[in-house]
């Protein structure tokens, strides 16, 4: 179990990364119309990525469930 919560912090960490490079990226060379569209649909996807960790860490496992 210990190996999957060290992948998912890891993969937690890279979107973080990732996420801030796009963000960066479109504010230094798209305007503030494509920066605010982008910084939603951001700010969507780690509303989305929380909920599921929240699921994960509280929600039981269930016999013969992968994860």
């Amino acid at each position: 179990m210990s190996i999957l919560r060290k992948s998912y912090k890891r993969y937690s960490l890279g979107l973080v990364i990732a996420w801030a490079i796009v963000l960066g990226v479109n504010w230094s060379l798209g305007g503030a119309a494509r920066f605010h569209t982008v910084s939603l649909v951001c700010m969507g996807f780690f509303l989305g990525w929380l909920s599921t960790t929240i699921a994960r860490n509280v929600y039981p496992k269930q016999p013969g469930m992968l994860g």
